[in-house]
């Protein structure tokens, strides 16, 4: 806990602390090891040389200190040994998943018929909707009786702004689509894609004999917390008949708060969501999520039932619900144990309040930089937690003062006093605070960005 990160702090140097002279992973061991020598290893070789998510100045990743009861909940999920892939495999586990399935669903908004799944992250929601958008979307587009393959994706076009998570790119590359499928449309000075630049770019495409397909917006990017507009977007997705899927892999958790729930809206005009609890909703790793408008389209585009899963579902009198029909997984750990126990343990209440408290504290950041000479924040108010801003010195710009930022990043790593990550905004070098820290307070930021300036005076 008195540290934000272990020592040392560079790769290299931890490399070699962790190897030794080998300088290289060993050998499989041949012979046993005393588990009093093992836990032994953990506290000495593994445990100071970690990122500390409940140290109260960590603002990494999205790497939230986790909620007690999503701990209790992984262990006793790892104890129990469920497979959440075919029913008989974890009976009771499918319907905590079913459950907590349905809590995501009410929380984007969506109605009967609405369903979905757990996936290990963000990435492979996207990837799982991207996976729609090609098998349900273009195959009704093309009126085809099979699901697009090979020359059939060519021509077709998905809209994402250059603020997109980098999975959007990859899964229509995985997926088989053309590089030019991808059309990026640069955001607004607040970060945000805007319904107008896409049509503008949707127009431009028919014009030139491509065929529009989809558009991927997010609402809370990794890299500023920029919110798309979302109405504008849906308003076009609906016009010119396109899927329209929204990455809220961080932002959907604003939704569980009374107060805050309008910051991410129009969610529920999304043919698909990604929702990731282990970001906002302070869940162990890993639990992510995609939920569906039409849930009835997962199984059709995933569902192979091979023979050595008939066991009782082909003698049963009702439709047994086994996960693997409606994704890329086949076996699958028991994510929704955790999630269920913390959300009821808590309530939707209680996890908004949290939510609330990191907002504040970035508005709070965003503010004490805004009114300072030596900070400055980007945008000026952010719209959810996250906070782009750097620190100015007399005498640097361009690239100096982008290497000023590294090196204020790494010196603050070094001391162990806190964690910022950096990016790159308009061709300039920003350091990144992503607060999802419900341990964290304002004193923790004041105290912060007073390191920052000590640092700042020794480089």
């Amino acid at each position: 806990m008195r540290r934000a990160t272990g020592e040392p702090a560079t790769y290299a140097e931890l490399r070699r602390v962790f190897f030794g002279e080998s300088a290289g992973p060993a050998r499989a061991p041949a012979g046993p090891t005393p588990s009093a020598t093992l836990l032994d290893d953990f506290r000495t070789r593994l445990a100071p040389h970690q990122l500390n998510a409940w140290h109260p100045r960590s603002f990494s990743y999205f790497t939230p200190p986790p909620l007690v009861m999503s701990i209790l909940g992984e262990l006793l999920a790892q104890v129990a040994q469920q497979g959440v892939d075919v029913w008989h495999a974890g009976p009771s586990a499918a319907f905590v998943e079913e459950e907590v399935v349905r809590w995501l669903c009410d929380l984007v908004g969506y109605g009967a018929g609405s369903f979905g799944l757990l996936t290990s992250g963000g990435v492979m929601a996207n990837f799982i909707a991207l996976a729609l958008v090609r098998d349900v979307r273009l195959r009704a587009v093309l009126g085809t009786d099979r699901p697009p393959r090979g020359r059939d994706l060519e021509g077709v076009r998905v809209y994402a702004s250059d603020q997109a998570h980098f999975s959007i790119s990859r899964a229509l590359d995985e997926l088989g689509f053309p590089p030019q499928t991808l059309t990026v449309v640069a955001a607004d000075e607040l970060f945000r894609l805007r319904g107008a630049a896409v049509a503008e770019a949707i127009a431009r495409d028919r014009a030139a004999g491509a065929r529009p397909l989809a558009i991927a917006a997010v609402a809370g990017s990794t890299n500023t917390g920029s919110v798309d507009a979302i109405g504008e977007l849906a308003d076009v997705a609906r016009r010119e008949r396109l899927w329209l899927h929204i990455d809220a892999a961080y932002g959907a958790a604003a939704r569980l708060s009374a107060r805050d729930a309008s910051r991410v809206p129009h969610l529920e005009r999304a043919d698909s969501v990604t929702v990731d609890p282990h970001k906002w909703f302070f869940q162990a790793y890993d639990v992510g999520g995609l939920v569906v408008r039409h849930g009835a389209d997962l199984a059709a585009t995933f569902d192979r039932s091979p023979e050595y899963y008939r066991g009782a579902a082909e003698v049963a009198s009702d439709e047994q619900l086994s996960f693997y029909k409606l994704g890329f997984e086949g076996t699958r750990r028991w994510r929704a144990l955790k999630l269920w126990l913390s959300w009821r343990h808590l309530g939707s209440d209680g996890l908004g309040r949290l939510v609330e408290m990191n907002n504040d504290l970035a508005a709070h950041l965003a503010a004490r930089c805004a009114a300072s000479d030596d900070f400055e924040p980007l945008p000026a108010q952010p719209e959810l937690s996250v906070v782009c801003f750097r620190h100015r010195r007399t005498g640097l710009d361009g690239a100096a003062l982008d290497a000023h930022q590294d090196a204020l990043a790494a010196a603050l790593e070094r001391s162990g006093d806190g964690w910022l990550s950096t990016t790159t905004l308009r061709g300039s070098t920003w350091l990144r605070a992503g607060i999802l820290n419900y341990l964290s307070t304002e004193d923790d930021v004041d105290a912060l960005l007073e390191r920052l300036r000590e640092l700042a005076a020794d480089l």
